[in-house]
């Protein structure tokens, strides 16, 4: 077996390795099979300028990749860490995973880190399911990583949803002091963008609130209005709504109107919507601990997967 950086390596053959492993990965805000990822995805990545070519690797059996470690070094204060991206091989490739981790904690320990931890690199990151991935997770294990962090796929079957009692209550009531739940006008979506860019509410990355942004669509995003003032919104993907099973995007309420059950009420409308517009699903992702209003709206949790994960390297 022969392990090689992306300064020797292609990055044709980086994504020869994630399209032929079993990885599950978080692709554009969707979960997503390794197969589908594509080269174009793989190229952006490539091009990032944080992009580190010589702590990214992929493994060789022969001359097939069979395994891939992307990774970085960041500044946290005094202390420097390694922050991994994506890790995953082939099926049966345990042994060249062993390797090319042990060889990359090497390399970082070489460089200075005192931490290794998950996070993402763009558009992509490595989502290990929790039951499915338990032999790469186990061996993130015997290296000392501890998973701090999970995350959830949820859906619901749009043919079975119905309202529920206490949120038809929630609803009327929201209508008797002024709440007014509704699709955005075209000329609103600026106004979205900039009242809810990731500065103001500390979600997700500005890459990806970037994205979403310019795939936004009117009649895919709800807003609700108080008093002629936004005060929530939410929207589905832009790039998945010509799908049968289209993705939840991002949703915010302003933290004034958190109480009182608004924020499912919400995501529960935007699946009337989607039933409306005879979709079959509707697929969403959240950290774990964030899966209740989700399933107070009419969602059923599908996957877990480890979000986050680091170790000590001193």
């Amino acid at each position: 077996m022969i392990i090689r950086d992306l300064y020797r390596s292609r990055v044709e053959d980086l994504h020869k390795a994630i399209v032929a492993s079993t990885a599950t990965l978080l692709r554009r805000g969707v979960i997503t099979p390794a197969a589908e990822v594509e080269a174009g995805d793989v190229e952006r990545l490539a091009d990032r300028p944080d992009f580190d070519p010589s702590l990214s690797f992929v493994a060789y059996e022969g001359p097939e990749p069979v395994a891939f470690l992307v990774s970085r070094l960041v500044q946290a204060g005094e202390a420097r860490e390694a922050v991994w991206s994506l890790f995953g091989g082939a099926a049966g490739a345990r042994h060249a995973l062993e390797a090319l981790l042990d060889d990359t904690l090497a390399h970082w320990r070489r460089e200075g880190a005192t931490r290794a931890r998950k996070d993402a690199a763009g558009l992509l990151l490595s989502e290990p399911r929790l039951t499915e991935d338990a032999e790469l997770l186990d061996l993130l294990k015997q290296r000392e990583f501890t998973v701090t962090g999970t995350s959830s796929e949820l859906a619901t079957d749009l043919k079975k949803l119905a309202t529920p009692k206490e949120l038809a209550e929630r609803a009327a009531e929201a209508r008797q002091k002024g709440f007014l739940i509704r699709s955005a006008r075209a000329d609103e979506a600026l106004v979205i963008a900039r009242q809810y860019d990731p500065r103001h509410t500390r979600q997700h990355s500005q890459e990806f609130w970037n994205l979403v942004v310019h795939h936004m669509r009117p009649q895919a995003t709800l807003v609700v209005e108080h008093r002629r003032q936004f005060i929530a919104f939410a929207t589905f993907l832009g790039w998945t709504l010509d799908r049968p099973c289209p993705s939840l995007g991002p949703h915010f309420v302003d933290e004034a109107y958190r109480k009182g059950g608004l924020d499912a009420l919400l995501l529960h409308e935007a699946l009337l919507v989607a039933k409306a517009n005879a979709k079959e699903s509707v697929r969403a992702f959240c950290a774990t601990g964030r899966t209740e209003v989700h399933q107070r709206a009419g969602f059923t949790v599908t996957g877990r997967f480890c979000h986050e994960a680091e170790a000590a390297l001193s």
